[in-house]
């Protein structure tokens, strides 16, 4: 195999040493181990320095200089013969690299509306996956998804380019900024295998949370009885409490987006 470290090219003989399944792509991800040896202790010395500098720049190429895999450096061991620091010292080092997998988007379908993210990034929490993406879309759009979207806990989604697997997931955190006709989304998406999963962990935000919640059941029920005694009072009829309510339920996801507005998702 012809690995080029840094800027270094090395032909050496690999070995596998195990294959793992990939949680994002299902295809294999391979760690390999290479010997080499070394005499002298100033080849030792550079060989070190070049290890040091290329941790994470391992490349499988061809003998065109195109790249094949890319790959870490996990460990790196070696022993001796001879007397240190003697010049004919020989090295025996044993390297061990692990596959680095590039995941390429292509799109991300979100309740069958596709998206192009410029920012795209994903890990698993045991067997569940959460999503990170930044997206630039007409208004349009973004109000298409959440017409999609409303009311609905999970939904589909499709990672085209890394998984033609459809996953059921859900909004986590988004925040979002407006620019002219054109809506900047960072959006996190929770497998809901996730909440399955989840520890009994109350969260950063307990006790505000809970406290926040009665609060705002207060106020809610603050509103029918004012309601009531509106109607009671003949100031305003049930017909128009009821047409303002109905009203305040269709701008709901309106205003709770609010909560989510910054200046610019890339500031």
């Amino acid at each position: 195999m012809l690995l080029k470290l840094g800027n270094k090219e090395l032909k050496v003989n690999t070995k596998t040493l195990q294959t793992d399944t990939s949680k994002s792509t299902g295809k294999e991800i391979e760690k390999i181990s290479f010997n080499i040896k070394l005499r002298g202790e100033k080849a030792k010395s550079s060989f070190l320095n070049l290890l040091e500098n290329s941790k994470d720049d391992v490349h499988n190429i061809d003998e065109k200089g195109n790249i094949l895999k890319k790959y870490k450096i996990v460990n790196n061991s070696y022993s001796y013969t001879g007397q240190k620091p003697a010049e004919n010292t020989l090295f025996n080092f044993t390297v061990e690299l692990k596959e680095i997998e590039e995941l390429k988007i292509e799109s991300l379908i979100i309740s069958g509306i596709e998206f192009f993210p410029y920012e795209y990034s994903e890990k698993f929490h045991n067997d569940a996956l959460v999503i990170k993406a930044k997206v630039k879309s007409p208004s349009i759009q973004i109000d298409k998804l959440t017409e999609n979207t409303k009311n609905k806990t999970y939904f589909p989604v499709i990672r085209k380019g890394i998984s033609n697997e459809v996953k059921n997931m859900r909004f986590g955190k988004e925040l979002w900024s407006k620019h002219d006709d054109t809506i900047k989304y960072a959006l996190r998406l929770v497998d809901k295998s996730y909440d399955k999963n989840k520890d009994k962990f109350k969260g950063l935000f307990y006790p505000e949370m809970d406290n926040m919640i009665d609060l705002l059941a207060y106020i809610g029920n603050y509103i029918d009885e004012l309601s009531e005694l509106l109607i009671a009072k003949k100031i305003l009829s049930a017909k128009e409490i009821e047409s303002l309510n109905t009203k305040a339920k269709e701008r709901l996801s309106e205003k709770i987006s609010e909560f989510y507005r910054v200046k610019d998702i890339d500031l």
